[in-house]
């Protein structure tokens, strides 16, 4: 039976991030930073040391590490190092690598830099602080990406980190947390699933394997979106065994098919009665409502009656009754696999995003105990 049987094989932008008619934020780079040509340090015009338009040392001209005015405002090396506290070796790494384009270099051959390199540099030296890489920074300074994509971007990627980091603390602990012969086993086990991603695309390919060929691809879909849990978001040492052990038994040479047409004739009707079935069961199970519970359980026997031609007497209810205590035995495939279903998902039946169908794994525990008078999680001889 489905299942429960088995077959077997035969944050928003101010008005200065302007954009430009690509949608790129070249002039992000400079309104990024706070009073990027604006006064304060970057005034290079303005005097000061620079000697740059006011007269007074007119050899600033000249070039020198003042920078003044050679090739129009324009800075050297030296004067972008020691304005930002960078040293010069890594402003240079910057220039090479095209974060920092030098405008001109002077007739020996010394870089010089427009008036817009020292906010660029500034921008550069906080996201390095923050620690983004340089491979996100470069599309920033090629006008390429907005500052506001690169967070979205550097946000989604630490929430990847953490949680590969989670699910790689919950692994230790479910090994750290046993006896050494169990921890042998377990290690087996968990090595096996790899990341967790990749495991769920195998139990989706189990499923893909499993159900009849000629089952309607929506319907199929949606048996498989409620028959392959997703890795837990918030993973236990327990969850993160149990989806272990879901991929053992899905990858396992005598992993078992759902019920071929052979067995329950029309496979559309059978399986959509068992989605309807789970689906009120579901319902069932949030609301606590007695009448929806009954209302799950008509439509799950229901399914199972046409398969012979059957009406749902309670006879027929007794010889289900009696079939599924017979296939509640120690050993069984589909016994196993929603047992460590129910475990991943913590009994939750909620949704789906892709379908709306919610996981089967706590719908079909309640519809197997009232079928049966057995628990689904109860050991077995």
């Amino acid at each position: 039976m489905i299942l429960l049987g088995e077959c077997r094989p035969a944050h928003t932008r101010t008005a200065a991030f302007a954009t430009d008619a690509k949608g790129s934020c070249a002039g992000e780079v400079q309104a990024a930073v706070t009073g990027g040509t604006h006064g304060g340090n970057t005034g290079a015009a303005q005097g000061g040391n620079t000697g740059g338009t006011h007269g007074g040392n007119t050899g600033a001209a000249q070039g020198g590490n003042t920078g003044g005015t050679q090739g129009g405002n324009t800075m050297g090396i030296g004067e972008l190092a020691g304005r930002t506290g960078l040293p010069v070796k890594t402003v240079r790494y910057y220039s090479d690598i095209g974060l920092l384009p030098e405008s001109a270099r002077t007739p020996g051959g010394h870089r010089r830099y427009a008036a817009d390199a020292l906010p660029r540099l500034r921008l550069i030296q906080r996201l390095r602080a923050l620690g983004t890489p340089i491979a996100a920074i470069a599309p920033v300074m090629a006008g390429e990406r907005s500052l506001a994509e690169l967070v979205v971007r550097e946000l989604d990627a630490v929430q990847e980190q953490l949680r590969e980091a989670t699910w790689r603390r919950e692994v230790l602990r479910a090994l750290d947390d046993c006896p050494a012969p169990e921890r042998s086993r377990r290690l087996t086990l968990l090595a096996g699933v790899g990341s967790p991603d990749d495991a769920h695309d195998r139990l989706v390919r189990y499923w893909r394997w499993a159900l009849p060929a000629g089952l309607p691809r929506r319907l199929a879909q949606a048996v498989i979106d409620g028959a392959v849990p997703a890795p837990p978001a918030d993973p236990t040492a327990a969850t993160v065994l149990a989806h272990a052990e879901l991929h053992a038994l899905a990858t396992a040479d005598d992993r078992r098919r759902q019920p071929q047409p052979h067995q329950v004739g029309d496979v559309a009707s059978f399986y959509a009665g068992l989605l309807d079935a789970c689906a009120l069961a579901g319902e069932a199970l949030v609301s606590g409502c007695p009448e929806r519970r009954a209302e799950a359980l008509g439509h799950f026997v229901r399914a199972y009656a046409r398969v012979d031609g059957h009406d749902d007497t309670p006879a027929f209810r007794a010889h289900l009754r009696a079939l599924f205590r017979r296939g509640t035995r120690a050993g069984s495939f589909s016994l196993r696999y929603w047992r460590q279903a129910l475990a991943v998902t913590a009994g939750t039946p909620s949704p789906s995003a892709a379908s709306g169908q919610g996981h089967l794994a706590a719908p079909l525990a309640a519809l197997h105990q009232q079928v049966s008078g057995l628990s689904l999680t109860a050991n077995t001889g």
